[in-house]
């Protein structure tokens, strides 16, 4: 059994809609609907929006990397280059 995550709204009259499941058509599938830890709620027009949010809430939460392709364990830790 393989699992997909899908992250959807629920519509007015309770419906959902999953786009995106990488499973053959005719196949059988169990869904599980469970509630989001968010209280948010969004209209059908701003689901979009709510993306967008989550992805500026990130800007500017790192400033800047001193040496990002620095190793994390010094190269006189290693054993083999000695």
């Amino acid at each position: 059994m393989n699992v997909y995550k899908v992250d959807t709204i629920v519509m007015a009259d309770g419906s959902i809609i999953l786009k995106g499941l990488p499973v053959s058509v005719g196949k059988l599938v169990e869904v599980i609907v469970l509630d989001s830890t968010s209280d948010r709620t969004v209209d059908d027009d701003s689901a979009s929006l709510m993306i967008d949010e989550r992805w500026k809430s990130l800007q500017g939460s790192v400033t800047r990397y001193d040496d990002p392709f620095e190793p994390a364990i010094p190269p006189s830790n290693w054993d083999v280059l000695q």
